[in-house]
């Protein structure tokens, strides 16, 4: 292969990786990428997991800085950066000197002294510092701008809104004896609760929302900002030991894998039925109905002739204006005449927009109330009530009432499109945990759980992707089609497992989420989906990895134990296997059993395979056995 048609199998676009760097000051270590820093480790612990230096136009729009001048010098006990940058597009020009310097003592400065060459209209333009999501309910100590000092925690619970304001550092303990502190110099700062769009972090940034925006900085004003991150080890504090190769953990029962569903635009029925025999098990599509759009009768004549291809069931998400429910639902039931739906998902309209948190438009009723309205009326299948935008509006605005079920989904690429803040997303599938508990005992369908966006509650529409490039909230990802693709959605699916969903969206029949390309060919997706969907319904088996970087989920097929693995970084891990396991394989290729039992597989990057054991996974003493 090319080096160009390995980029396309990886990822679906030949744009080239970012260029990354490790900088390193004895036990002070960072990762380099556009003149910013990620990873931040002390001793193997990661600190910070990201500090930026951005311009966002009056759209919210992220400039794409041009970097020049760029001077590195490391000598084992510290390193410096110098770099020149320019933000310049049809609302102004902006330019900043950065200097970066980092020490082995634990001290690292990022110093950035910019001016406006001309008038730049700006809704932020300065540092944005990232802390793990894994800080989730540890102490914090904030010190305000006044000097002031508050203890509290990092919130457990996902925070619909800012956690905390007026910030001029942070304290936290990322380890046991390890402790950090981060003060932020400029203007003041504020903090949101990034896991709400599943972004793997809490992130503090300059300037805050109360004030107002856009906002200009004049031609020639001068704007300084400084960060300083102090790590201090109070006691010894090892890194991560992880092992070589990495090996798999089956344990005992637990639960059962979500039934999956594909989700459906009626401009996509045609393409969806013309590639049916090529989707593999599809046990229920999930169609999206909106009258308003001219939806009719015969959109949903089309999607049952789908399903009956399929032979799945079919669900309706409706979109309703909430301002008259008994009205809407009465024409929904005329509508509904000769089809019986699995399932109505009530999607109230306002949804599609973020608003604040409990706020209810004027003149419009809350979303139970649309339930009760379908029920009065003579519905008689389940009907959820959630929102068809991102967990964040789920969170602000959470349904009340009597719904048989709740619903929402999540894109991995609202605020970074790169492939470590896109796998990142993964660990914040505890969402579940905060949905539950504003919504106790309701059964959660999930998803749709894409890389792109559907659509774009934070602006008119989605990002443009004209280049197929990695683009922040963009509808159309190119690693979707890819093998990335696949092993983003064995990543989901595991987590989905894990926290019990009742019902898993992954993907489209056709179009840019879709399993099939446009000439109907199977992605790598297809194979991906198709095992998860079989296994819908059946006896799930705890497991674990000691490789961070490895994904898994694994029930019962007959009298067999299947695991659905995938790699979810760029390079080869080496698994090892008991002697009873078969390999499949997935992604890319046809599912068939490997010739003779293996010992060890090496599993390429973002790849996914399928391991089948023959024996139980618990040993007669019934303590887990190690594949």
């Amino acid at each position: 292969m090319t080096a160009n048609a390995d980029l396309l199998a990886l990822y679906g676009t030949d744009e080239p990786l970012p260029q990354r760097r490790l900088l390193a000051a004895g036990p002070l270590t960072a990762v380099l990428e556009d003149g910013n820093l990620r990873t931040i480790c002390f001793a193997g612990v990661e600190v910070v997991r990201a500090i930026n230096y951005l311009a966002r136009d009056a759209s919210w729009g992220t400039y794409k800085a041009e970097l020049s001048n760029m001077r590195i010098s490391e000598d084992g006990t510290s390193f410096e950066l110098r770099y020149d940058g320019l933000c310049a597009g049809p609302q102004g020009r902006f330019a900043y000197r950065m200097k970066i310097r980092g020490d082995a003592s634990g001290e690292l400065t990022l110093q950035a002294d910019g001016v406006a060459l001309t008038d730049f209209p700006t809704n932020r333009t300065g540092f944005v510092v990232l802390h793990p999501s894994e800080a989730a309910g540890k102490r914090l100590t904030i010190r305000h701008s006044d000097g002031s000092i508050e203890e509290t925690t990092f919130p457990k619970l996902i925070s619909p809104d800012q956690p905390a304001f007026d910030i001029s550092a942070l304290t936290h303990e990322p380890a046991p004896g390890l402790v950090c502190a981060v003060a932020m110099e400029g203007d003041a700062f504020e903090m949101e609760d990034q896991r709400n769009w599943t972004d793997a972090s809490f992130k503090t940034y300059v300037r805050p929302l109360s004030k107002p925006r856009p906002y200009v900085i004049g031609k020639g004003v001068k704007d300084i900002q400084r960060v300083t991150v102090s790590v201090r080890a109070e006691t010894s504090a090892p890194g991560p030991a992880i092992s070589s190769p990495a090996t798999l953990t089956l344990g005992g029962p637990a639960g059962r894998i979500p039934s999956i569903a594909l989700f459906v635009d009626p401009d996509q029925l045609p393409a969806a039925i013309a590639g049916a025999a090529s989707l593999g098990p599809v046990p229920e599509i999930i169609l999206r109905f909106d009258s308003a759009r001219g939806h009719d009768q015969r959109v949903l004549e089309k999607a049952a002739e789908l399903a009956s291809a399929l032979g799945a069931r079919l669900a309706v998400e409706a979109i309703f204006d909430a301002i008259h429910p008994g009205a809407e639902a009465q024409a929904l039931m005329v509508r509904l005449a000769g089809v019986e739906p699995s399932a109505i998902l009530v999607s109230p309209r306002r949804e599609f927009k973020t608003r604040p948190s409990h706020h209810l438009p004027n003149g419009e009723r809350p979303i139970d109330e649309i339930v009760q309205a379908l029920r009065a009326v003579g519905l008689a299948c389940p009907i959820g009530a959630g929102t068809p935008s991102l967990f964040t509006e789920f969170n602000r605005n959470p349904p009340t009432g009597n719904a048989d079920f709740v619903f929402f989904g999540n894109s991995a690429i609202v605020h970074a499109a790169d492939e470590q803040s896109v796998m990142e997303t993964l660990t914040v599938y505890p969402v579940m945990e905060t949905a539950r508990q504003l919504c106790p005992g309701k059964p959660i369908w999930l998803g749709p759980c894409t890389i792109g966006l559907r659509h774009n509650p934070y602006g008119e529409a989605v990002a443009a992707n004209p280049r197929n490039n990695r683009v922040p909230a963009a509808g159309t990802d190119p690693r979707q089609r890819a093998l990335f693709g696949a092993a983003f959605a064995v990543g989901v699916a595991a987590r989905a497992a894990e926290t019990a969903a009742a019902r898993l969206i992954l993907a489209a029949p056709t179009g840019p989420f879709g399993l099939l390309n446009e000439d109907g060919s199977r992605r790598p997706l297809q194979a991906v989906h198709a095992q998860i969907a079989e296994a819908a319904g059946v006896e799930r088996y705890r497991i674990s990895s000691d490789w961070p970087g490895v994904a898994a989920i694994a029930f019962r097929r007959g009298n067999t134990i299947r695991v659905l693995a995938a790699n979810l970084t760029p390079v080869p891990i080496d698994i090892a296997l008991s002697s009873d396991a078969k390999l499949l394989c997935v992604a890319g290729e046809d599912t068939k059993p490997a010739k003779s039992p293996l010992t060890a597989h090496t599993l390429g990057p973002y790849n996914s395979v399928a391991l089948q054991f023959v024996q139980t996974p618990s040993r007669p003493d019934g303590r887990p056995r190690k594949s």
